[in-house]
């Protein structure tokens, strides 16, 4: 049997020895290659693994010769999929190996806008430690509504019903509905209307692409919170910030954002946005997990 060339493009973990025992895999390991550099490589490689950062569009996919392109993330919006599927590449993606991870990040956001301890802390710094002149609140029996109630939404559900909140939820999907009964599913135009806190976990796609629209935008209560930890695209991004500077939606959250890393610089003057730069999903324990997945499907496609 002929060697498998898998090239691994990106920083992704690497801790366990043993990732490819099989002597038939032939590992390069070159994190931070050049998408052309690649292409302009001798070498010809049979899979190649990335993470969500690296973009692999037409003009890559109609040169290289891989079978296999793995990525280390659990969406893959970074992919011409469509065009992969005529070239007849493989796409392997991992699914649920930071949802974890993503959903506690969620709420470390929601705990952050209610309890401004990120200010506390200023404050003390500062010596003002006697101001406690600012706005703080309760989730216990606060509305979320959860858009995607998948591997990620229905963990921040696990985690806002031991908090005390109330949970609208919404997903397209009806075997999701069947498998969390214990969830009040309720129209997408409901949930945006009343909840106190609205968290969005859908994947990018182009159904999906400006999916929370100036018009949805506009459904949600100027005293609640709104949450994304997905992918920026799926919002309205312009119209959300033009909400958030005429406080017509009071506080927002956001990993994610349309132009990464080059975001919107209007968000930097805003007061009511708490911004993190898409480390949502990324923990010590889900890069691991990650990248044993993907080199477990990696490994089963071959053999």
């Amino acid at each position: 049997m002929e060697k498998i060339n898998i090239l691994i493009a990106d920083d992704i973990d690497l801790s366990n020895p043993d990732i490819f025992p099989d002597k038939n895999f032939n590992i390069i390991i070159n994190p931070g290659i050049e998408n052309q550099t690649i292409l302009n490589s001798s070498n010809q490689f049979d899979c190649l693994i990335i993470r969500s950062t690296r973009l692999i569009d037409r003009h890559f996919l109609d040169k290289c010769n891989v079978k296999v392109i793995a990525t280390c993330s659990r969406g893959y919006d970074n992919i011409d999929t469509e065009y992969a599927a005529e070239k007849k590449i493989k796409i392997i993606y991992s699914s649920g190996t930071n949802c974890i991870s993503a959903a506690e990040h969620t709420f470390g956001l929601i705990l952050e806008i209610f309890k401004k301890i990120c200010l506390s802390d200023k404050l003390i710094r500062e010596g003002n430690f006697i101001k406690t002149d600012f706005e703080r609140r309760e989730l216990n029996l606060k509305k979320i509504g959860i858009i995607g109630v998948g591997k990620v939404g229905s963990h921040v559900a696990k985690i806002a019903a031991a908090f005390g909140m109330q949970i609208i939820a919404n997903d397209i999907d009806d075997e999701v509905k069947k498998q969390h009964k214990e969830l009040l599913f309720k129209p997408l135009e409901f949930l945006l209307s009343e909840s106190d806190v609205i968290s969005l976990h859908i994947p990018l796609n182009t159904e999906n692409r400006n999916f929370i629209s100036k018009e949805k935008l506009n459904l949600i209560s100027s005293s609640a919170m709104f949450i994304n930890t997905s992918r920026g695209a799926i919002i309205d991004e312009k119209h959300l910030i033009k909400l958030l500077k005429s406080s017509k939606i009071k506080f927002a959250g956001l990993d994610v954002f349309e132009n990464e890393p080059e975001i919107n610089p209007e968000f930097f003057e805003l007061g009511n946005v708490l911004l993190t730069n898409h480390t949502a999903g990324k923990t010590s324990e889900s890069r691991v997990k990650m990248s044993q997945d993907i080199f477990t499907q990696v490994v089963q496609f071959f053999t």
